[in-house]
């Protein structure tokens, strides 16, 4: 994946090597929900006809995107994908169908446009539904005709466009609303594609969480998840879906060195979620290492850090007095709290062995 020359660095252009099947490979997940996103982009690949891409922040949208493009008869062409809520408001239609030297202040030279740089190839414009109602107007005139003109000058361009759009706005309540045209509502919504949230195929979790780890191998090793972490990342509802799972397994495998990541480390990483309902109740194990990333998640609040650790407050204050006096604990070590103590304590870096920072909040 490439930046592409542009003004802002938000667009992205995808060199076009990977085979149609590597791209659907990369959609996981057999569950009925995403076998019926990969029949719909194997089925709506060989239109030139628009898509919208519905879903939640999340889900992978832009994937989908991508795959549609590689499936397509236009595959060795350019895709280019750009965030539209994401542009300066003001540069939005120098960046979609480009300008000429001196079209404003600041244009020192011309700029070839999104439109332009896709010519016979697949333009993706993400949020579609924080477009501008300006350029609402220039982006139907250019569906309809496949024509545009560059702020600032008189030459009118022909482009061949395929464009993806996606949202996780209704569109269609934005048309009654006002705040989009109907026209391009008609002219964009031909084809849909819904993707769906990541709570509504929760039994696709486990192939995700292998994937996602096996993309992360560079950066964390050779990792897997026991049966009991998978079960906590089922319990829980993904309101970021597919990207708060990649962020989750990213902390868990930061937080921990084990090959296999087990329920305590997923539940304590989801606490940097906002989730403090993770872990069993009624927990008897109190290690350093648990305790530590529990206080880390929780930004020292030790009344936060208990709820998720399933013991009262008073337990962690004592247990966090014993990690930072070795005359109570024997040293601070990865052994249950309680336990004897290692004959070959752990090195006390791997608790922060001071809880005076902490909060009792």
């Amino acid at each position: 994946m490439a930046l592409d020359n542009s003004m802002h660095s938000n667009v992205i252009t995808f060199p076009s090597t990977r085979s149609s099947r590597d791209v659907l490979d990369r959609i996981v997940g057999a569950s009925p929900a995403i076998d019926a996103v990969r029949r719909d982009i194997v089925q709506y690949a060989i239109s030139s006809a628009p898509v919208v891409i519905h879903g939640e922040s999340g889900v992978g949208k832009e994937l989908v995107a991508h795959a549609l493009h590689a499936c397509s008869t236009h595959a060795s062409r350019r895709f280019i994908a750009a965030n539209v809520g994401a542009f300066c408001p003001e540069l939005l239609g120098s960046e979609l169908f480009g300008h000429g030297r001196g079209a404003f202040t600041g244009a020192v030279s011309s700029h070839r446009g999104l439109f332009e740089q896709a010519h016979e190839g697949t333009l993706f414009l993400d949020e579609i539904g924080e477009l501008a109602p300006s350029a609402q107007t220039a982006l139907l005139r250019v569906l309809e005709s496949g024509e545009m003109r560059p702020l600032g000058t008189e030459i009118t361009k022909h482009v061949r466009v395929r464009l993806v759009a996606a949202t996780h706005r209704d569109l269609a309540a934005m048309v009654r609303d006002g705040h989009f045209r109907r026209d391009l509502y008609y002219r964009l919504h031909v084809l849909t594609i819904r993707v769906p949230a990541l709570r509504e195929r929760k039994r696709d979790i486990p192939e995700l969480a292998a994937a996602i780890l096996d993309r992360l191998h560079d950066e964390v090793g050779v990792r897997s998840l026991s049966s009991a972490a998978l079960r906590v990342l089922a319990a829980y509802r993904w309101p970021g879906n597919v990207r708060q799972l990649v962020s989750v397994l990213r902390r868990a495998c930061a937080q921990s060195s084990a090959r296999t990541i087990d329920e305590d480390e997923v539940a304590i990483a989801l606490m940097g979620e906002g989730q403090t309902e993770c872990l069993p109740r009624g927990k008897s194990r109190l290690d350093a290492t648990t305790v530590g990333a529990a206080m880390r998640a929780s930004d020292g609040k030790i009344a936060k850090a208990a709820r998720a650790l399933g013991v009262p407050r008073s337990t962690l204050r004592d247990c966090l007095e014993r990690l930072r006096d070795p005359k109570r604990s024997g040293g601070v070590t990865r052994e249950p709290l309680g336990a004897e103590p290692s004959e070959h304590p752990s090195p006390s870096r791997s608790f922060p062995a001071s809880s005076r920072g902490a909060s009792d909040e």
